[in-house]
C-alpha cells in the first residue's frame, strides 16, 4: 500500500508525466530572451551565423559584411549552429549579450 501511495505522489509531482517529457527536451528552457534594456541600448545584428570559434562568432549580415563578435559565459544563447539565421544584441566593444535564432 505504501508503494502505491508513493507511486501516486511521484506521478502527481511530475504532473502526470509532463516532467519526464519536459526533461527529454533540454532546450525547452534555453531560449534566449533579451531584456528591455538590451532592446533599447544595444545594437542589433541580424544575419547568418558563419563561424563559431571559441569566444568569437561571425555573422554575415544582409549586405554580405561578416562581423566578428565576442561571446562568453554571460551571453544568453539559443541553441544555434553554423548556417542558422540569427539576431544578436551587441553591446559596446562587440560583445553579444543575447543571441537568438531569427526565424
Amino acid at each position: 500500500m505504501k508503494t502505491l501511495i508513493l507511486a501516486a505522489c511521484i506521478v502527481m509531482a511530475l504532473g502526470a508525466g509532463t516532467g519526464i517529457a519536459r526533461a527529454a527536451d533540454p532546450m525547452t528552457d534555453k531560449e534566449a530572451k533579451p531584456t528591455l534594456g538590451e532592446r533599447v541600448t544595444n545594437a542589433t545584428v541580424k544575419g547568418t551565423l558563419m563561424n563559431m570559434a571559441g569566444e568569437y562568432y561571425s555573422i554575415k549580415d544582409s549586405s554580405g559584411k561578416e562581423i566578428k563578435l565576442h561571446v562568453d559565459a554571460s551571453t544568453k544563447l539559443d541553441k544555434v549552429m553554423v548556417g542558422d539565421k540569427v539576431k544578436a544584441y551587441v553591446a559596446d566593444g562587440g560583445h553579444i549579450t543575447t543571441l537568438q535564432r531569427d526565424e
